[in-house]
């Protein structure tokens, strides 16, 4: 049996349908997600502005848990991955790679994919503590791990020193995390909207300040030099 040309496109049409499908649900479930809170959105809004029936949306994720979930992959994991590869493949100097740090993360965080994830998971953290515990484990634990690679590529190199690693990248993460927070929320209401980009590079500077080494030397420091600076720094 020949097919007619319009059965056969409406073939082509489906199948076309069918793969992009997940990629529709995701975008607009992060729409809804961002706009209207986790509580507020409907399993059958986000099928309805994805185009699909309710029931489709349970063929590719279990609950509106599990969609949440996949909403944070799909936003979080090109973020973190370029960042990590960018961390790894990167010779130039230490305060370079700290406003590159700082600059990359808003531009990509201010991706269609990304903006507002931030303020919709510490919007909804006391409310839904175990999504909010997802968030801290597949995307702030690895971020602070970049961060933490960033600090370490400066000692490394005796352009910083650092007496708490651990704390220390808390504070820059944090800073970063912040800004996109506070830019979906209060910024909108503020009477002078903040310069972003002036902030950022005001925050890199700080850091880089904060960080930078005082005895700086051609080799990197061992141990007990580590421990004698501390000691130096600690009676001052």
């Amino acid at each position: 049996m020949i097919e007619s040309p319009n059965h056969s496109e409406n073939k082509r049409f489906w199948k076309r349908k069918k793969e992009v499908r997940p990629q529709e649900i995701l975008k607009a479930a992060t729409e809804l997600f961002v706009e209207q809170g986790f509580s507020a959105t409907k399993v059958a809004m986000v099928a309805k502005k994805a185009g699909v029936q309710p029931g489709t949306i349970y063929v590719y994720y279990e609950n509106k848990e599990a969609l949440f979930k996949a909403v944070i992959h799909a936003a979080m994991d090109p973020v973190l991955q370029y960042s990590n590869d960018f961390l790894k493949q990167y010779t130039g100097s230490s305060k370079n790679l700290l406003f590159e740090l700082t600059h990359q993360w808003w531009k990509l965080m201010e991706s269609e994919a990304c903006a507002g994830i931030p303020k919709l998971v510490t919007a909804e953290s006391k409310n839904f503590p175990d999504l909010t515990r997802f968030y801290m484990d597949q995307v702030l634990v690895h971020a602070k791990r970049i961060v933490e690679g960033v600090l370490e590529y400066g000692i490394q190199k005796n352009d910083f020193f650092v007496e708490n690693l651990d704390i220390s990248a808390r504070i820059m993460m944090h800073s970063l995390h912040e800004i996109t927070v506070y830019a979906h929320s209060f910024d909108s209401l503020a009477d002078e909207k903040l310069d972003i980009e002036l902030y950022l590079d005001q925050l890199a500077s700080f850091f880089y300040k904060s960080l930078s080494n005082p005895h700086p030397v051609d080799r990197p420091l061992k141990g007990p030099e580590i421990q004698a600076l501390n000691t130096e720094e600690n009676h001052q």
